[in-house]
């Protein structure tokens, strides 16, 4: 008896029920659907990431350095490359002009050009760009704290300033990474004016680019740190806006892909136990066959087809389902 045969006995003893075969099918569909949906949700995820790089990033190019701005040369080199945006980030206090209440704050200086993918989008819907002259956006936990509202005067460092709007939606905020407090943007004019830019402050310059399509963001920044190499220059490009949460994506990804194998992996004694069962209860069936004479390796391979096509049922019905709800 050859497999042609086996799968014609095979397919004649097949319903569309599987009875006695539903547990290796559930088993086989649940398991193989909840990892084929960790994967396309990780693969979404990261796929997202690096859709929007440049908005998260603020640019298709980000050049970072600690306590220290940009000399002219250095601006010139990053201007040859685009539209050239600078933030300059450092830790600061707020204070409420009379009640004396403070908070301490992540306070961020922008200049004209800031964003340069995307808008601030202000809480009574308004997209905008820097704060004008002696005004600032402000975070909706700061302005809880401080019970702060548009038009509320703040007091940042030794500058007297105006809360222009409350921030809803900060187009770069998952490119900044890890902030201590909430976050306060003021215009770059306003910056000397707190008086928080003295020798020795902490503070972060960052200057983010706007390329043309044809430029290669890597390289760009391969050949500023070879014209720079000893100016401290930290590299970003947009592929890689976000290091922290494509790990975080990566690790979260593989720790259930594990969980589910796992869980693949118990499932197995539930297949074991409903294929024993299944074969049990043909007995009748696999006698009649010997006494017809078919020999051990014949049936081995008739049942071996009906147990291969529950299994692969089983398969392709989770890999659908993970793929339709994936779209969905």
């Amino acid at each position: 008896m050859g497999w042609a045969f086996a799968w014609r006995l095979a397919r004649r003893e097949l319903d569309w029920r599987f009875r006695g075969l539903r547990l290796l099918v559930a088993c086989l569909f649940l398991g193989v659907g909840a990892l084929a949906a960790i994967g396309s949700l990780a693969g979404a995820v990261g796929g997202e990431l690096a859709a929007r790089g440049a908005s998260i990033l603020g640019g298709d190019v980000e050049f970072a350095t600690s306590q220290r701005l940009a000399d002219p040369a250095e601006r010139a080199a990053m201007a040859r490359s685009g539209t050239v945006s600078e933030t300059v980030r450092m830790q600061a206090n707020a204070l409420t002009a009379g009640k004396g209440a403070g908070a301490p704050i992540q306070l961020k200086a922008v200049d004209a050009a800031y964003p340069l993918y995307g808008a601030v989008r202000l809480s009574d819907g308004r997209s905008v760009g820097a704060p004008p002259a002696d005004h600032t956006w402000i975070s909706p936990a700061l302005a809880d704290r401080l019970g702060l509202k548009r038009g509320s005067p703040v007091l940042i460092g030794t500058a007297r300033l105006t809360v222009g709007g409350i921030i809803a939606d900060e187009p770069d905020r998952l490119g900044e990474g890890f902030t201590l407090g909430p976050v306060a943007i003021v215009p770059m004019t306003s910056l000397p004016a707190t008086g928080l830019i003295q020798p020795g402050s902490l503070y972060e310059a960052k200057y983010r680019i706007r390329m043309p399509v044809a430029r290669d963001p890597a390289a760009a920044v391969a050949a500023f740190r070879d014209r720079f190499p000893a100016g401290g220059w930290q590299g970003k490009t947009r592929d890689r806006a976000s290091p922290g949460a494509s790990r975080f994506v990566d690790r979260m990804g593989e720790f259930l892909t594990l969980v589910g194998l796992a869980a693949l992996a118990i499932a197995g004694i539930g297949v074991g136990n409903g294929v024993g069962s299944f074969l049990a209860g043909r007995r009748s069936g696999i006698a009649t066959l010997k006494v017809l004479g078919a020999t051990s390796a014949d049936i081995a391979r008739i049942y071996a087809i009906e147990i291969a096509v529950a299994a692969v049922l089983g398969i392709a019905g989770g890999c659908w389902s993970a793929r339709r709800s994936y779209r969905c």
